[in-house]
């Protein structure tokens, strides 16, 4: 798996919610290179249905693109420890609750959680 390209951060409240100085501030502090975004994707597993509420949400993302398994990927990593790659019709979810994600995310999944 190698990763292609990784794009800025982008802060992204829910419909309807106002945004928060702080949360877009972190947002934009929060910077993956291709070497991170990739041991982001090794450390993850990917998620079964219904998983994905072991994790939280931030209104924060990066988007980029990947090859893996002989096709390309485009990818969203939420700061919250998920992200999901979208090939065609294929949609992969995957999180991260391992220790060293940490660095490379806002917002670690709850232990208790996950």
């Amino acid at each position: 798996m190698s990763v292609i390209e990784v794009a800025a951060p982008v802060y992204q409240p829910a419909q309807g919610a106002r945004p928060a100085a702080n949360e877009e501030a972190m947002c934009k502090a929060w910077v993956l290179d291709k070497a991170q975004a990739e041991s982001f994707f090794r450390l993850s597993r990917p998620l079964r249905e219904g998983e994905r509420h072991d994790f939280d949400w931030l209104p924060c993302s990066i988007k980029g693109c990947l090859r893996a398994q002989g096709r390309d990927w485009a990818f969203e990593i939420n700061a919250a420890g998920t992200s999901a790659w979208f090939g065609g019709e294929e949609t992969r979810s995957f999180g991260c609750s391992q220790a060293q994600c940490e660095p490379l995310v806002i917002l670690m999944p709850d232990p208790a959680g996950g």
